[in-house]
């Protein structure tokens, strides 16, 4: 039993000299934020986000307030992370640890999302999430084809 002492003090001594070299190696390792744009006019750009598992931030391009956030877990939820984003600026920065699906709404008009994915079964994939800088909205159908077929609705009771 003594002949371990030596041993178990060695280890206690090396181990208190390097925990000051880890915490510096952790502190200095920078962080990868990707920023998606939102405008209340256009939604998110892009709509899809493909990250890894790191930070993700939005900046409002549009020329009125943005409110963002999460959905509700459940249908009827309110929102919740929500943040009021003003004309020219940038939300908090959110953490997307684990891997999957993450959503995000445009509070004031549900139907504007963006889906941010994150690798699931590898740590590490190939971000792809640059706005595309000639991003149009889709046009709902039939809007600006002249020949397109509309047919009234009747209601049956």
């Amino acid at each position: 039993m003594a002949l371990f002492r030596p041993f178990a003090v060695f280890a206690i001594v090396l181990s208190a000299a390097l925990l000051p070299l880890q915490a510096q190696h952790e502190a200095g390792r920078a962080y990868v934020v990707e920023t998606v744009e939102v405008s209340a006019a256009i939604g998110f750009n892009p709509t899809v986000c493909r990250m890894n598992r790191e930070y993700v931030r939005f900046h409002n391009v549009g020329a009125t307030t943005v409110r963002v956030g999460r959905p509700g877990v459940i249908t009827g939820d309110p929102p919740f992370d929500v943040q009021v984003i003003p004309p020219g600026g940038y939300s908090i920065e959110f953490a997307i640890p684990y891997g999957g699906n993450t959503k995000f709404i445009d509070i004031d008009n549900p139907s504007h999302s963006v889906n941010i994915l994150t690798p699931t079964f590898v740590t590490y994939w190939d971000p792809v999430c640059t706005p595309d800088p000639n991003y149009q909205p889709p046009q709902p159908p039939c809007r600006t084809n002249p020949h397109c077929l509309r047919l009234p609705i009747i209601a049956m009771d």
